[in-house]
């Protein structure tokens, strides 16, 4: 009987017969790992098992399951708690494959894939997006692989491929439509002479010469012109997930096989050409609107491809550069760009100078000038110069590769909105064909001939248009988020589309979204008592392990300064301040309330004649509970803030102002922006901030909360939407919902302008596709449609739906140039 026991070299529980005192195993890769490491003279302990660098490696190939995050209960549970456990043992193994897919004709065609691939083996879970064509999948590398995924996919009919490969086009589709198109036109023109039968006599002699070559023709397209259809409609019927293609697919057999035995009994009631022209229409109604889907993702698809490919870099031996691979830069590495070519990682200029065009990431098509020291992001293009970079944030940490991972993730979600139509439409395609069956027996029964019922029957199968309804909110939202891409707007969540409906409240932060955020020292009062040089010491000395913007900017100062730190004792940081001992006194360092929690009065050594214009930021040291200095620091507010607040007003929205900051600094600011004295509050903690948030919410409005994406996390999580101004070092800015590349938050207008519009042609979208369907359905069915009028109407109710979304795109370029 197996027992499960620990591995004696990776730790997992596994299954064994082996008794549990003898040396077992868990694998067949602990097992090769350690016959090779028993040869080799690196290995002399069993200990030293998970030190080796073969048995690293091998964990990285996945050979080995990594175990060097368990948690030491998950080390303690049980061989019997595992074995019923429902999560995996090397959960933290799963990998991520992002891929692009062709030939989806409608959102019955991402399902197909989605269920499909969920149901595969090694498959954690998956995610298709009809309308941005990409697919995401979670799984298990010991299992199975991204050539199996592929594989999977394929079978079904639909080409795809890595984000960084275009997929090849399908010359074999091309020819399939020029043959039906072809074939199509010569049934036509066959068929009309037949149906004169109707009218004239044909001998039977005369109706086999013209009946034969419109078999053999429709046969043709039928099966090799509707092959695609017909294995997508197959595989739709074994996933449990009918699309329009099985509605099409069992249209045009029907009317196909119907005619067919007309044919056999030698009568003229032959409708090949209904089965041709189904054929050919959706054919060609799915070319053009996949052409209109590409004209939608085109931004995107740059976007996509900003990555390069390789790198010239800078070495001992090669001083001027070599080209590699860009998988062989690393985090520190020195590489050159030149004109032409595109950064290949975030870094600091070393040398030369360039202008170039950061349009790409920020949406700002001004030039920008780069010298020594300069900030440099990836996906940036040198317009002219030459520079030496030195890597900091490469890959997946740079700027670029977060901000595609980000794009990536937000096109592969599912509004609720879309989850629910999506929800409805799994049942939308059989409750059609129930009704089509159900108008046949009703007209057949009601008196009418087995053609005449027949034929309303078809024609309310091949009427009803489940992509015009599955398209009509995912198109959009894309097309949204290819727009904002190119105004240098990042969207996280599509919701953040549909959470602009109804918005009636914005929050701002102060520090690093109105303002620059970027402080400098102004001065410092102090105590007639109290030394200056001493004061500075001291606070230089207990900001030395803080990361706080403000310690940041007195770290600077202190250092230009050649201030030498004290050593301090107890030295602890807290929320809104620092605490220390020094020479048997206690020092604090921070807000107001933080030093001073006795005497809450300004002391009269301050001056304020140091504030002028700027917004001052004044920043305390006390000694035993006395204020001793005060330190002062200058911000200044971001261009155009104070039209924004303006504008925001006009179109009814209330602003609001919190910050960290004493309460005269952040009214100052407020003031400055024109936002009302009762709307700006100061001296609030991270989570007072998200408690202000809350209570707006419970009166009763829908709040937009707008910060640095840092000390607001708790606050934007609170908001109905976040939105981030993009700090320069994380494009993802904690929970936000779009960030704002540009680094303003005027920026902020463009995004509201464009969500409506979104919104609006999402709303056009989905009311044209319901009414279409509901009444094109009875008109169908009541007889007044013959089935090549029903497929041209359902085809212009894509096709429009299609192109009332390419409007959208069309304004926004327009208002790009």
């Amino acid at each position: 009987m197996k027992t499960l026991v620990p591995c004696k070299l990776c730790g997992l529980p596994v299954k064994t017969s082996v008794d549990p005192s003898t040396d077992f195993f868990c694998c067949n890769g602990c097992k090769m790992v350690h016959t090779m490491l028993m040869e080799s003279d690196q290995y002399k302990d069993t200990q030293d098992f998970k030190d080796t660098d073969l048995y690293k490696q091998c964990v990285a190939a996945g050979i080995i399951p990594d175990t060097s995050e368990q948690t030491e209960a998950s080390a303690e549970q049980t061989p019997e708690a595992v074995a019923d456990s429902e999560t995996p043992i090397d959960a933290g193994n799963f990998l991520t494959l992002n891929f692009q897919i062709q030939n989806m004709w409608c959102p019955a065609c991402a399902w197909v894939v989605e269920n499909t691939l969920t149901r595969s083996k090694g498959v954690i879970n998956s995610s298709c997006n009809f309308s941005s064509d990409r697919g995401s999948v979670l799984y298990d590398p010991v299992k199975t692989s991204p050539e199996k995924i592929y594989t999977a996919i394929k079978k079904l009919g639909y080409p795809c491929a890595d984000l960084d490969q275009t997929p090849q086009k399908n010359k074999k589709e091309f020819i399939r439509i020029c043959v039906t198109l072809f074939l199509t036109m010569n049934v036509m023109m066959l068929s009309w002479s037949i149906y004169s039968g109707f009218f004239i006599e044909l001998s039977r002699r005369s109706v086999q010469l013209l009946a034969w070559p419109v078999f053999l023709m429709a046969t043709v397209v039928v099966f090799y012109g509707g092959y695609p259809i017909h294995k997508r409609a197959l595989g739709n019927i074994t996933s449990g997930w009918p699309g329009m293609e099985t509605l099409i697919s069992t249209g045009s057999f029907s009317t196909y096989f119907y005619s067919v035995f007309h044919f056999y009994k030698g009568s003229i009631h032959l409708y090949f050409d209904a089965a041709s022209m189904l054929i050919l229409l959706i054919l060609t109604g799915k070319m053009l609107e996949q052409s209109a889907k590409n004209k939608i993702s085109e931004g995107l698809a740059g976007f996509f491809s900003l990555v390069p490919q390789k790198v010239r870099i800078c070495a001992a031996q090669f001083p001027k550069g070599r080209y590699v691979s860009i998988k062989q830069l690393s985090e520190g590495d020195s590489f050159l760009a030149e004109q032409g070519e595109i950064l290949a990682a975030d870094g600091i200029v070393t040398k030369g100078a360039a202008v170039i065009d950061a349009s790409s990431i920020t949406g700002e098509v001004k030039p920008v000038n780069i010298n020594f020291e300069d900030a440099v992001k990836s996906g940036t293009r040198i317009i002219s110069g030459k520079i030496q970079v030195k890597a900091v944030g490469v890959g997946e940490d740079s700027i670029l590769g977060r901000m595609l991972a980000i794009m990536e993730n937000s096109l592969s979600e599912k509004t609720a909105q879309t989850q629910r139509l999506e929800n409805i439409l799994k049942f939308f395609v059989p409750s059609v064909m129930g009704l089509s069956v159900l108008t046949f027996f009703f007209w057949l029964l009601y008196g009418l001939t087995s053609y005449d019922a027949f034929n309303r029957g078809i024609s309310v199968m091949v009427i009803s248009c489940p992509c015009a309804l599955g398209i009509a909110i995912p198109l959009a939202l894309v097309a949204g988020v290819s727009a904002a891409r190119e105004k240098g707007i990042l969207v996280r969540d599509f919701e953040a589309f549909e959470c602009i409906d109804g918005l009636d409240t914005i929050v701002f932060d102060k520090t690093g979204t109105l303002t620059t955020g970027r402080l400098k020292v102004l001065g410092m009062d102090t105590a007639n008592d109290f030394s200056e040089q001493k004061a500075w010491q001291i606070i230089h000395a207990m900001e030395q392990g803080s990361d706080h913007y403000i310690a940041h900017t007195i770290k600077t100062y202190g250092i230009d300064q050649d201030l030498v730190p004290l050593e301090l004792e107890n030295l602890i940081y807290h929320p809104n301040g620092v605490s220390c001992g020094f020479q048997d006194e206690a020092y604090c360092f921070g807000s107001m309330n933080f030093v001073n929690k006795i005497n809450r009065s300004v002391p009269s050594f301050i001056s304020p004649s140091r504030q002028g214009a700027q917004i001052i930021s004044t920043v305390f040291l006390s000694a035993n509970d006395i204020i001793v200095a005060a330190v002062h620091l200058g911000d200044s507010m971001k261009p155009g803030v104070t039209s924004l607040v303006a504008d925001l007003d006009k179109m009814g929205l209330a602003c609001f102002l919190i910050s960290g900051d004493a309460k005269k600094t952040t009214l100052a600011a407020g003031t400055f922006v024109e936002i009302p004295e009762a709307n700006t509050h100061g001296g609030f903690l991270p989570h007072e901030k998200a408690e202000f948030i809350k209570a707006l919410k419970q009166t009763g409005k829908k709040v937009a909360m707008v910060g640095d994406g840092v000390n607001d996390a708790p606050a934007m999580a609170q908001s109905d939407i976040a939105m981030a101004v993009h700090s320069g070092l994380n494009p993802a800015e904690g929970v936000a919902a779009i960030t704002l590349m540009q680094e303003t938050p005027v920026q902020l207008i463009d995004f509201i302008t464009l969500a409506k519009r979104v919104n609006r042609k999402v709303r056009q979208n989905l009311i044209f596709a319901l009414v279409y369907n509901i009444i094109s359905i009875p008109v169908a069915a009541s007889g007044l449609l013959n089935p090549i009028i029903a497929a041209t109407a359902m085809l212009l109710s894509s096709l429009s739906v299609t192109c009332n979304t390419l409007l959208l795109v069309k304004r926004e370029s327009k208002n790009k140039q």
